[in-house]
């Protein structure tokens, strides 16, 4: 990351319901007679293709939804980002001293294939996340954890090095999903349809993949009268203004939209309902710190100082949005005022200083995007491009497919590269894993700071 995190912008995503299948909520409410409908099968079109279905390496926002229909977690998220029991029978227990953590977990819950799930299946699953081979997004999350023990059937025991005041709720992270001991064990790679089983609400019947997933509800899920639907089919489009299209033709029933352009365009239609929510997520701009000319923290901090934050908001997301820190403001009882960050504010003549000072000649490089994870990447590197012009700098542009682009940023095989950072209800999701020496994604950006990794543990700790 560019010195002091080069600052995020904050965008609004816009879930989009249509008015199509008998279970789904638009057109008139419930207040007026028209109760909502048990059954029916809910259509979902998505920009983006899932790339790969082991649920503990792919950190795509496109396939953690899938994650979340197939399998079960430890712990959930309540719509007020509380943190409730799932496969856990009740909250789990901690020691005196916070190294132990305990999970109860329900009994009679069953794989989709029939198996019966058990703390051997948690406590391979916890393994597996564990294990440096596996790669696991989560792992970062887990890394105070020494060793794990099923001491019985329903009796999780995580013994911890140090205390981790965020381990529950890690618990509900979408790449925690419960994976059956047999099955990992005999398919060491998770990523195929075969494998994709879980004890979650719906089972995975069908993928066509660039075409669309089908999936059946799972008649013997351990939440008593869920899941409400039959079924759902999540088809693919090719960009977020197929998704207007596809709800305007009722050829879906909802659709995530994070580009504000084509939400706007839905505002005005009678047949489809708006419903915009702050996002957990932000954009940022992640830096290859170990490529020239980007090594130099002269040229970092120059960028830094060429781009208008602001301006790309207003350009990108007519203005709903803010220019924020490493916790999204959606997290409001830890994200700091924006007054308060110490933000970048655009500056082109210390910017061109800066430069001058490097003295590392011309400045080029190449930013990587796509159009899935944000849609509107492409367009912040066009308005990023044209700002650092502005002192000189030649930034060129590559564009790839999402699952190219995911392979690349996954090696850290790129200079810059816009994209989102996720979080969740404590503020450690969004900075463990980039910013602390051990963090499991920390190779992306290589960013090194002693001093921020320390007070990361020690909040973690606390």
């Amino acid at each position: 990351m560019l010195k002091r995190s080069l600052a995020a912008v904050a965008l609004i995503l816009a879930t989009v319901i249509a008015a199509c299948a008998p279970t789904t909520s638009s057109g008139p409410s419930p207040t007026s007679g028209n109760q909502p409908k048990k059954g029916g099968t809910l259509i979902l079109a998505r920009a983006g293709e899932v790339t790969n279905l082991d649920p503990h390496k792919v950190p795509a926002f496109t396939s953690a939804r899938v994650f979340e229909l197939v399998y079960s977690y430890l712990m959930r998220l309540d719509e007020n980002l509380g943190v409730q029991p799932d496969l856990a029978a009740s909250m789990p227990t901690t020691s005196a001293d916070g190294k132990t953590v305990t999970v109860k977990i329900r009994s009679g819950v069953k794989f989709h294939n029939g198996d019966p799930l058990t703390s051997a299946d948690v406590k391979y699953t916890f393994d597996r996340i564990l294990d440096t081979k596996t790669a696991a997004v989560a792992r970062s999350f887990f890394t105070d954890v020494d060793t794990i023990a099923a001491p019985d059937d329903t009796t999780v025991v995580f013994n911890l090095k140090n205390p981790n005041a965020a381990l529950i709720a890690y618990m509900a992270h979408p790449n925690t999903g419960i994976v059956s001991k047999k099955i990992g064990e005999a398919n060491p790679d998770l990523s195929k349809k075969e494998t994709a089983i879980g004890s979650g609400p719906f089972k995975l019947a069908e993928w066509v993949p660039d075409n669309f997933m089908r999936f059946e509800a799972n008649k013997s899920y351990y939440v008593e009268g869920q899941p409400y639907l039959d079924g759902v089919r999540i088809n693919v489009v090719p960009d977020e203004s197929g998704l207007a299209a596809a709800l305007r033709t009722k050829a879906a029933d909802m659709a995530i939209i994070t580009d504000a352009k084509v939400a706007r365009t839905l505002r005005s239609e009678t047949s489809v309902t708006l419903d915009a929510k702050p996002s957990l997520s932000y954009n940022l701009l992640f830096v290859n710190t170990k490529r020239p000319p980007l090594d130099n923290i002269k040229v970092r901090q120059a960028i830094a100082y060429a781009i208008d934050r602001k301006a790309i908001i207003d350009a990108v997301a007519f203005g709903e949005g803010e220019v924020t820190g490493p916790i999204a403001p959606a997290l409001a009882n830890y994200a700091l005022p924006t007054s308060q960050y110490p933000l970048y504010t655009r500056d082109v003549a210390k910017a061109k200083q800066l430069l001058q000072e490097a003295n590392v000649g011309p400045v080029s490089f190449t930013m990587l995007t796509q159009t899935t994870e944000p849609a509107y990447a492409k367009d912040i590197a066009q308005l990023v491009k044209a700002e650092l012009a502005e002192i000189g700098v030649d930034m060129k542009i590559e564009t790839l497919e999402f699952t190219q682009w995911v392979d690349r940023w996954l090696k850290a095989d790129f200079d810059m590269a816009p994209g989102l950072n996720g979080g969740g209800p404590d503020p450690d999701f969004y900075v463990y894993r980039y910013f602390t020496d051990d963090g499991n994604l920390n190779f992306v950006t290589s960013y090194k700071n002693p001093v921020s990794s320390d007070a990361i543990k020690q909040a973690r700790a606390s």
